[in-house]
């Protein structure tokens, strides 16, 4: 069975934030997310969709988000367009589209089940929307 000592489910602004430190600490981690590509939540918004605040605070770690080079604040392309270009900068090993059906705890390891076969994660899961399994 394929193992990491972490998993984090979904690869939106949260999992690549985590993804971020877990990298910078040498961990052995993986994202899996169900999208068929980068850019998390904001793929289903209205294309119309902008961020409230200037690019510069709404940035992930590591790396300020460029200012758009249209008047206003960010759109929903320009939102995608820095989660794929940031994945792509810190070469976060992120596999899609993998759907997660469940997360079962044996003795040695958390088991996430998945379509593509089952994974293990010897260390901790991590949820996108905000759970932490150990």
């Amino acid at each position: 069975m394929e193992t990491h000592d972490i998993v984090v489910i979904g690869g939106g602004q949260m999992g690549l934030s985590l993804c971020y430190y877990l990298g910078r600490a040498g961990a052995d981690f993986l994202i899996l997310d169900a999208e068929d590509s980068p850019g998390g939540a904001w793929r289903h918004g209205w294309d119309s969709l902008r961020l409230f605040s200037p690019a510069g605070y709404s940035s992930l770690p590591g790396w300020l988000m460029p200012p758009p080079e249209h008047k206003g604040y960010p759109t929903r392309d320009d939102v995608i367009d820095y989660l794929t270009r940031y994945e792509a900068r810190y070469q976060l090993p992120v596999r899609r589209p993998v759907r997660v059906s469940s997360v079962v705890r044996t003795d040695e390891h958390l088991e996430l089940v998945t379509e593509s076969g089952p994974i293990a994660a010897r260390k901790g899961a991590f949820a996108g929307g905000g759970g932490i399994l150990r």
